[in-house]
């Protein structure tokens, strides 16, 4: 019976240790950096050759509008990471934008500060069926040269702390 007793304790406790924290992140920079394999990433140079080469794609910025007006890269459309979902598929928003919605197949390259964001949006783009996305590695502070537009303070969260 005591072994009985201490076997379902074990079982209990690694059940417990299994499940305690798994798939629980400290913060947004972690949740990202644990999809960043899912995602395809693009450089700075990359971004600006196609700029150049007049590539065709859509470019977002999923920044607060106060970063971007504080700066943005020249072309983006502002659809801030907290509402992507629901403006993403909005034709009035894109009619205001002179824009065509975009189709599941088009190429999205979306930035955000750093990179972080970008990599939520990017992954949230796919989920809903986009096929051609990619987050510009670095976002805005590479892009810009290392200055980042508006200084944020960081955020804390996550489990147990």
């Amino acid at each position: 019976m005591k072994y009985m007793q201490l076997n379902v304790s074990l079982i209990a406790l690694l059940f417990f240790l299994s499940v305690g924290c798994t798939g629980i992140y400290e913060d947004g920079n972690e949740l990202a950096d644990g999809l960043r394999s899912e995602i395809h990433e693009i450089g700075v140079d990359s971004l600006k050759s196609m700029i150049d080469n007049g590539a065709e794609f859509l470019l977002l910025d999923v920044r607060q509008p106060d970063e971007k007006e504080a700066g943005n890269i020249p072309g983006s459309v502002s659809i801030p990471r907290g509402v992507l979902e629901f403006q993403i598929f909005d034709d009035s928003f894109w009619e205001e934008q002179f824009m065509y919605t975009p189709e599941k197949e088009d190429q999205i390259i979306v930035y955000c500060q750093s990179g972080v964001r970008g990599v939520l949006a990017a992954h949230t783009l796919k989920q809903l069926g986009f096929k051609n996305v990619a987050n510009l590695k670095g976002g805005w502070i590479a892009f810009s040269g290392g200055e980042p537009a508006i200084e944020k303070e960081a955020d804390s969260g996550g489990c147990g702390g």
